[in-house]
This record gives structure tokens, sequence and C-alpha cells, in this order.
């Protein structure tokens, strides 16, 4: 029975396991824990879960209700026998025992900052379990539709995906959504459902950020707990000459306390849906993939069990994790577990069984028939033995740090997924990412200098990130020999590079190097580290400074590791060796190469066809031209690194920085050499981050002035003011706060739009509002060819009209500036020319 605090200044002794206060009840005493300790209890739907367990002296329970003169947030509960103080008190009168007690104050302040930082623990293993449901639910949800087309027969995977706001089912809906936002994002799916791809990161295709911890950035809080860890002595200094700070910051922690109360209840019941769609009821997931194995079972599957059972098993895999972190975190079991989950174990343990030679033998098949035609894997694997030491050997690393090395890589192998997102798993592959960089540049630089080229696991890890073969299958192997050296014929106008080529050419000068994670370039980097001596420019360096290899070593450390790291889609998951559980859709399927890039790379251009132009300024004394603005496009560096993911990086908008010339310098754009999504989606996404970035280096201050009318500044401008504009409806305006904020940043929501706008606007089907649409109309027109075709449609037909006549003054303008030009014959040099046909219609 709970205490009775109605008697003023009691001190009890309280045996364990009795309860002290319970949930809900009135606060209206100060309660100080001298001996012992308690735990918190809080209820959760029809459940009470444990929360905490603080031990005394000195412990003031429930402080948070009594100065916010709110009921008890939890029930506490002695766990030993404890003697306890009680005072009879109420909000008002307890702020004024403060003032006079400062020390009292002091006592609930430290108490107040352990409870937050409890509650900010069981907030995030919550945070933590639910977002591995729900990434793991989405995964599942496409992988459905792979395993049961049928289900859906209105969807064809090259149009938009309908909207059916008639259905019911939950299920259903999820894979409809997802499908459709993994389709827009250019998501690409296996032939058939695999594992990999199944237990793969996919909120690159999937608007999703399975965010793992709550978000604490409150400024004010931290402030206060920074305060409250100094001296003692400096706090009550700093409280007895103003009590009020005590008081504020009392009050602070208490709402700090009650608004992650209050995120528990809303994650807990987040964690519920999640846990009920999974595996809750008769609609969930778990009973879809009964259904499955059901029809595999009767023979009317169109799968085979080769496929079914190892997709079963990470489902019942997944789901017994689940729901042991679940009893982990909660302290009972989760009580709502469909019995299809039990059912679904047992076929699946049937089935396994009963086709488990044929499991077996088609494991062994897929392998082998995956190598390729002219390949000896025998002789490539010989040639591979040992490969991580023949690497390590070539490098010439000491012997010490090949020891630590080796020792970490076993432990790696060791591992039944070395992605996984344990803290300890990634703490194990930062210490190999790091040691593996440096292997890498002593091998590119021995392998540069020496003359001839190093052994084939040298090649090999220099242009896939390959590095051991015990981590890489029979059919992965072969594949990367056969396509160890590609074809130097290329020359087409894109200019598209190989990571090593590239790495090569900045070590010869031939580049300039990139910036950095942080916008620094490579002289700016030396003259922070140079401090004793002041550099004007970069051409002051000496030597020792500027030398090829110090040239190579930072150009690694700034731009190719960050993006090797950044292009696989999953920071948290990180590594740079590439293995086996980083493919989830055969290699020969995602691979890239110069002539794939620069055939995507055209076929953009030949809808945006202005998609890298900027303006510049043209000279030339010769023939009179001191000054004339004109367009010009200038492709950028495409370099192609070893990495295997679903992101392109837009590295930077320019070369060059400054002085002549820095306006017309190419930019950089990363591409990882396996590209797990469409390549055309994922280029179009960057070329849209480029548009974005140059557009605001080019204009400077004016990049969001409406006043000078740009596609940064008009599209800022409508994500600003979009609820006040009259020409969207409320519906849409609704739609739009909606999903603005699934975007960080008004860059994102652009490049949002832009995919839009390329893969769907122009073939005349209509996906964007009316003011995206003629905002986009004027700043990124279709080719010519395009707006013929869709300018018949209404919606575009008055925007066509409006871009004809303005492109129309602007060519009689240039037309009639440009007369002076001419020469005897009436023609104009070829610059002025192009620049003139630019503004044909």
């Amino acid at each position: 029975m709970p205490i009775d605090t109605r008697t003023n200044n009691q001190k009890l002794q309280i045996q364990a396991g009795e309860v002290l206060f319970l949930e809900g009840s009135p606060c209206n005493s100060l309660n100080i824990l001298h001996e012992g300790n308690v735990s918190f209890e809080k209820k959760i739907g029809e459940s009470s879960i444990p929360l905490y367990i603080l031990p005394g002296p000195n412990v003031t329970l429930g402080a948070n209700s009594l100065l916010t003169n709110s009921n008890y947030n939890y029930t506490i509960r002695s766990r030993s026998t404890c003697i306890l103080s009680t005072y009879a008190m109420n909000a008002s009168s307890v702020q004024k025992t403060l003032i006079s007690k400062l020390s009292l104050g002091m006592m609930i302040a430290r108490t107040s900052l352990k409870e937050i930082s409890e509650f900010y623990k069981k907030n995030n293993q919550v945070r933590k379990l639910s977002s591995s449901i729900e990434a793991f639910s989405d995964n599942l949800s496409l992988v459905y539709y792979l395993c049961n087309p049928s289900v859906f027969p209105d969807i064809k995977l090259s149009e938009p995906i309908p909207d059916d706001p008639n259905i019911i089912d939950p299920v259903i809906r999820l894979v409809r959504d997802n499908l459709s936002n993994f389709q827009e994002r250019g998501g690409r799916l296996p032939d058939e459902p695999n594992t990999k791809f199944l237990e793969d990161n996919m909120s690159e295709f999937l608007f999703k950020t399975y965010l793992e911890e709550i978000d604490l950035d409150d400024k004010e809080f931290h402030f206060i707990r920074k305060i409250l860890n100094v001296n003692p002595k400096i706090q009550g200094a700093l409280f007895e000459s103003d009590p009020s700070l005590m008081i504020h910051s009392l009050e602070k922690l208490s709402d700090t306390f009650t608004g992650l109360n209050n995120l528990l209840q809303a994650e807990a019941e987040n964690l519920q849906n999640l846990l009920n769609l999974y595996g809750g009821d008769e609609y969930s997931l778990i009973e879809k993939y009964l259904l499955i194995t059901e029809l595999l079972e009767t023979g009317y599957s169109t799968l085979s069990p080769t496929v079914v059972v190892p997709i079963m098993e990470s489902v019942i895999r997944k789901g017994e994790g689940f729901y042991s972190s679940y009893k982990s975190i909660f302290g009972s079991p989760y009580l709502q577990v469909t019995d299809g989950f039990q059912k679904l174990k047992d076929k699946t343990q049937a089935i396994g069984q009963k086709f488990s030679g044929e499991i077996e033998t088609s494991k062994k098949a897929a392998s082998s028939s995956s190598i390729g035609a002219g390949i000896d894997i025998s002789a490539v694997k010989a040639e591979l033995q040992n490969s991580a030491s023949q690497i390590l050997n070539y490098a010439s690393l000491p012997a010490e740090a090949v020891k630590e090395f080796s020792a970490l890589m076993i432990k790696l192998k060791s591992l039944k997924n070395p992605l996984d997102s344990e803290p300890d798993i990634r703490k194990l592959r930062r210490n190999i990412t790091k040691t593996y960089w440096d292997v890498y540049r002593s091998c590119f630089v021995k392998n540069l200098t020496s003359g001839t080229n190093g052994p084939k696991p040298v090649q090999l890890m220099m242009q896939f990130g390959f590095f051991d073969e015990s981590l890489l299958d029979d059919e992965h192997i072969g594949f990367l020999a056969s396509n160890l050296n590609p074809s130097p014929r290329y020359s087409e106008p894109v200019p598209v590079h190989y990571g090593t080529e590239w790495l090569n050419q900045v070590y010869n000068k031939q580049v300039p190097t990139s910036i950095d994670e942080l916008g620094q370039t490579f002289f700016e980097k030396v003259k922070l580290e140079s401090k004793d001596v002041n550099y004007k420019k970069e051409s002051d360096l000496p030597p020792h400074l500027d030398s090829p290899e110090a040239r190579l070593a930072y150009e690694m450390q700034a731009m190719y590791e960050p993006n090797a790291r950044l292009t696989s889609g999953g920071p948290a998951t990180h590594l740079p060796i590439l293995t086996r559980y980083h493919v989830s859709i055969p290699l020969d399927k995602c691979f890239v190469t110069k002539e794939n890039v620069y055939k995507t790379i055209m076929d953009i251009l030949n809808v945006d066809y202005t998609a890298f132009n900027r303006e510049i300024i043209y000279k030339n004394e010769p023939l009179g031209i001191r000054s004339e603005f004109i367009q010009k496009s200038v492709i950028p560096d495409l370099i192609v690194i070893p990495s295997i993911g679903p992101k392109i990086m837009m590295w930077q908008d320019l070369s060059i920085f400054r002085g002549a010339g820095s306006k017309e310098s190419r930019g950089r754009i990363i591409v990882p050499h396996f590209v797990t999504g469409d390549l055309k989606t994922m280029l179009l996404e960057t070329i849209a981050a480029f548009r974005w970035e140059l557009c605001k280096n080019i204009l400077g201050p004016d990049w969001n002035n409406v006043g000078m009318p740009s596609i940064t500044a008009d599209y800022t401008d409508y994500v600003q003011f979009f609820k006040k504009n009259k020409d969207l409806s409320i519906e849409i305006k609704e739609k739009l706060s909606a999903e603005f904020k699934r975007f960080r940043t008004d860059r994102d929501k652009f490049a949002n739009d832009y995919l839009l706008w390329m893969k769907y606007e122009s073939e005349g089907v209509q996906r964007l509002n009316r003011v995206v649409r003629a905002i986009f109309y004027r700043h990124i027109p279709f080719h010519k060819d395009i707006r013929d075709k869709i300018s018949t449609q209404p919606a575009y037909m008055e925007l066509q009209n409006r871009f004809k006549n303005i492109r129309s003054r602007q060519h009689k303008e240039h037309e009639n500036r440009y007369k002076k030009y001419a020469n005897e014959a009436g023609m104009l040099p070829d610059v002025l020319q192009e620049n003139l046909n630019y503004y044909l219609v």
C-alpha cells in the first residue's frame, strides 16, 4: 500500500518490495531517500514496465511532479529496505523552501539529471527497436511483392503506381506506398527475392531515416547540465548570488523530464503499432508470409523452396530478435504475437528438412552458374589465395601494424554479419577502415612509382575495394577478375575517370585537389597547419609541403575516403572492403563503367539540355569583344571510386574557387563502382544538387533574391510562402506541409521535385503542382522536341507560350547586340553564334 504522506516531517523504514508512491496519485510531499534503492515503473497500455533503479542516499523521489503540481509520473517501489523522509508540501511552498535551502535544490537538480539520463536511455532503447522493426518491415513489404505479385494486378513497375484509397489491409497499403517510393527514387528489385536484399539498407529509396536515437537538442538544458556538473562550491556561490537561477534551472529540468516522459509514451505506442504490423494479428506481415509457405506447401506457389526457405528463416530469426529485445526493455514478453508466427516456424522447418538437399544443391549451382563463361575460377582463386597477406606485404606496413590489422580482420570474418550496426562492430569497422586506407595509399604509390603493376589482389583492391577472397563468393571473385582492366579506348566528351586514374592525375598535378568535408582546399589546410609562415598563394608552398605524395594523401583523406563512406548509403554500417554482405543485386547488374555513365548523362541532357549551364563572361580583344555574358555548358568530372551503394555524391560545383576561369571550372561528382539503384535516378538527384549549388555560387548573395529571378530564389520563395499562395488549393497546401517534413533542406525538396520533373512531367504525366511546374518550365526547360510534344496539353500550353515569348525577345536582343561582331560575310564568332542558338525556341 502506498505511503500516507499527510503526516508532516516523518521518517519511515520501508521493506523491500513495497510500493512507495503509485503512478497517477497526487504528489503532495517532498521525499528524500536516505538509505536503500528504489525502482521506477511506468504503465504503458495494459502492462507496467521497469524504467530504472536509483540508489540512495540523497535522492529526491517524485520532485518533478511536486514542482509541476502534477500527479506521479510512475510507480516507485522499494528494491531493498529503505529509510525515507517525507515533508508535506505543494508547488508554491516548495519554491520558498528551496530559496532558503539551496542545498536541497541542488539535491533535487542532481536527482532530476539522473532521472533524465535514465529516461533518455529508455527512450533510445525503444526507439532503436522501433527503428529495426520498421526498417525490416519496409524491406519485407518489398519482398512480399516479389513473392506474390499476383496480389497486385494493377501494378506495372515501369509506370507510376496508382493510389487506391479503398485499401483497408495495412500490409497491402504499406507494400504499395513503399513500392511507389522505391521505384520513384530509383530502387532496383532483384530478379527474385533473396536474404541480402531483405536485410539491406533501403532508406535511400524509401524516404526513410530509421533514427536509432531521439534528438535531445536543447541548448538551455545542456547549459544547465554543465553548470550542475561543475564544482559544488562554485554552484553554491552562483545560486546564493541569485536564487532565482536555481528555481529556473529546476523548472527547466522538470520540463525536460516531462517531455521525455511523454515521449516515452509516444515511442512505446509507435513500437506497439510496428509490432502489430509485423506480427500482431491476421493483417500482419507474418500472416502474409505464412500464406506464402502454405502456397508452397500445397504446390501453388511460383517460387521454389530454395528461394522461400532462406527468406522465411530470416523473417523468423529477426522476429525472435525483436521479441527478445522487447522483453529485455519492458521486463515481460510481447503477448500479442499472432499464432501464425509459430506456424511459420514449424512450416519453414518442415519444408527446409524436406528440401534440404535441393536447397544445398541450388546454392552450389547458383554460385557456379554466376561466374561467367571463359573464367577459370580455380585458377583465379589460386592466384588470389591469401590476398590479404599479399596486399599487406606489398604495402610494406610495419610488422606490428600488420599483426594488429590481421587480428582485426580475423575478428571481422568471425562475425555472422560484419555490416551489423551494433556499437562494438561499428568500432571494429572504424579501426579496420583507418588502416585499410593507409594500406590502399601505400599500395597505390608503390604501384605508380615502381613502373610495374602489383599483384592481382592489389589491382583488385585499388579498383574495386577487394581485400580478402574469403569475404566474397566465387561468382563475385570471377566477375571482379574478368573486369579488372577496363578498356582504355574511352574518348567521349563526358569526363569520366576511374578512381585510380583520378588519383594518378592528382599525384602528377594534372588536376587541382578537391575540397574536404569542411569545404577546405589543400592550400587552406596547409596554411592552417603552417601558422609560422604566411603563404599568400599556392605557388608559394615549398616542395616538401606541395609534393605529389602530400597532394595524394590529402586527396584521399579529403575526397576519396569520405565518398567511399557516403556513397555506401549507410555510414553507420560502412566498411570500405567489398564483401558478400554488400551484394544484394548481382555485381554485373550494378557495375558502373565509363560508357554507361556517358550514356546516362547524354540521356539526361536530351531532356534537360541546360543541366550544366552557367553564365560566364566571354572576352576576345582581337575581335573587339571586351565583355559579353554567354551561356556555357561545363560537364563536371565524374569520378568512379571503389565503393558499393545507392548514393552518388555531388562533391563540389566548381574545382577552382577564385580568380580567372573559376566560374568555368568543372565540378566533381562521385560515383560508386557498383550502384545498387538505378544509375539514371541517382544521377538525376545529384544533378539537382549540382544545379542548386552552382546557382548559389554563381549568384553569390543574390541566390535567394526574388528581385533577380533564378531557380534557387524562386523555389526558396515558393517553399517559404506556399501556405499563402493563392494558386494552390487547401488540399495541396496540407499535402505539402506533410511532405516537406520528410526533407531536411530546401535543396532536398528541390531535388525531389526535379526527379518528378524529369521522370514524369517530361512524359506529360503531371506530378507537380502548377506553381512548381511554372518555376521549372522557366528555369529548367525541356529539350525542344519534348516541349513541342507536351505543349498541346492544357497544363503546359500557357507555360510554353510564355517561354517562347521570353526566349524570342532574348534572342532578338542578343542578335541586335552581336551585329557589331559579325565579319564581312555576316558570320559571328563560333562562341557568340552558339550562345545565340541557345535562345532559339
